[in-house]
C-alpha cells in the first residue's frame, strides 16, 4: 500500500495533497500497490468527501479534538498507529514546513529511511529509486532505498502537478478511533496569518513575474497590465523585493515561494539559480529578456530576445484585443 498523508488548513485540503496523490498514482501503477490517504483532523469527514472523487482505494480518517491544530507529537503518534497497522510500502508526505517538521521524526522513530524533497522516481527491477535536487537544484541525486518497507519520502511542491490527478474513484472511508495524546512540549497560543498578495501564488494557474530588468518601480506597471490581460497573478524576483518595489509575499525563489503554474511569464529576469529553484517546474515558461545568454532561457520553453519595454506593451495589446474580439 502507498500511504499519503493529507495536509490541510481550516478544514480544506492544501494543494500539496493533490500533488502527493498524483505521485502515489504513478507509484501505484508501477509497483501494483493500492493507495490510501490518511486525514488527521478534528473534523476529517468533510475532507474525506472531497477525496472520494480521486482515483484512490481507501481514505483513513482520524477525528480527534487534539488534532484541531497541527502538532508533531500528536501527528506522529497517530501516524505510527496507522503505519504499524497497515504496513505500507511507501509513505508520502509534503515537503512543506509542516511535513518537514514531523516526517524526519516519524521515520526515525520507526527506524526507516526518509528521502526528502523528491522530484521524480524510477523503478529498477523491484527497487524504488527516488530523485531529489541538491545544491540549489544544480544537481539531481538518485537514491535507492534499502531494507524492509515502509520507505518515507517527501515530495517537493510542484514536482507532481495536481491537475494530472486521475479522477473517478470510489474510495471507501475507514474511520479510526485512536487515543491521540495531547502535545507535551508545545501548544498553539496564537495563529497569525502572514500577509499575502492578491492571490496565493502557490495555487495560481498563471503567473507574470518581473525582475530588475524593469529598471525602476514605476515600470512594474507593465507587469500588472500584462498579468491583468492574461488573467494571471503577479510575482517578482528577489532583487525587486529587496528594492522594495513589491512586498516580500510576491517573491518567487529559494528564499520566497515555490510555484508551479500552467504558465509562467518571466519578464526582465536573468534567471539566477535561486529564482529558478522556485519556478522551474512550471508547465510552460515564457522568458522575455534582451540578453540572449541569460540563464532563464535554459529552462524556458519559449523565449523572446528583445527589449521588454517594446515586447510587453505589444503583447499586452494583443491579449486585450483578443479578449475584445
Amino acid at each position: 500500500m502507498i500511504l499519503v498523508v493529507a495536509e490541510h488548513k481550516d478544514n480544506k485540503l492544501k494543494p500539496i495533497t493533490g500533488e502527493l496523490i498524483v505521485f502515489a498514482q504513478r507509484l501505484a501503477r508501477d509497483f501494483s500497490q493500492p493507495i490510501a490517504v490518511a486525514v488527521l483532523a478534528s473534523n476529517a469527514d468533510s475532507m474525506a468527501e472531497d477525496l472520494k472523487s480521486r482515483k484512490i482505494d481507501r481514505i483513513i480518517t482520524v477525528n480527534h479534538d487534539v488534532l484541531a491544530d497541527y502538532n508533531p507529537h500528536s501527528y506522529i503518534s497517530a501516524l505510527k498507529s496507522i503505519i504499524e497497522k497497515e504496513k505500507p510500502f511507501t509513505v508520502l508526505i509534503g515537503h512543506t514546513t509542516q511535513g518537514m517538521d514531523f516526517a524526519p521524526r516519524l521515520a526515525a522513530s520507526l527506524r526507516r529511511p526518509l528521502i526528502a524533497g523528491c522530484v521524480e522516481y524510477e523503478k529498477q527491477g523491484d527497487k524504488l529509486i527516488l530523485t531529489r535536487q541538491i545544491f540549489n537544484a544544480k544537481m539531481n541525486m538518485k537514491t535507492a532505498v534499502r531494507g524492509e518497507p515502509p520507505y518515507f519520502a517527501t515530495a517537493s511542491p510542484g514536482a507532481f502537478p495536481a491537475d494530472e490527478v486521475e479522477m473517478g474513484g470510489s474510495a471507501q472511508v475507514e474511520k479510526l478511533s485512536l487515543d491521540v495524546p495531547a502535545p507535551v512540549k508545545r501548544k498553539v497560543i496564537e495563529r497569525v496569518e502572514a500577509q499575502k498578495g492578491k492571490t496565493d501564488l502557490t495555487s495560481a494557474p498563471i503567473i507574470v513575474s518581473g525582475g530588475r530588468g524593469l529598471k525602476q518601480k514605476e515600470n512594474f506597471a507593465l507587469i500588472n497590465e500584462l498579468a491583468d490581460a492574461v488573467g494571471g497573478s503577479v510575482g517578482a524576483s528577489r532583487p525587486v523585493v529587496d528594492a522594495e518595489w513589491l512586498p516580500r509575499e510576491y517573491q518567487i525563489g529559494s528564499s520566497g515561494q515555490t510555484v508551479s503554474p500552467k504558465l509562467y511569464i518571466a519578464v526582465g529576469i536573468s534567471g539566477a539559480i535561486q529564482h529558478l529553484v522556485g519556478m522551474q517546474t512550471s508547465r510552460c515558461i515564457v522568458a522575455i529578456n534582451k540578453d540572449a545568454e541569460a540563464p532563464i532561457f535554459k529552462v524556458a520553453h519559449y523565449g523572446i530576445v528583445d527589449d521588454l519595454f517594446k515586447v510587453v506593451p505589444a503583447l499586452t495589446k494583443i491579449l486585450k484585443d483578443l479578449k475584445q474580439g
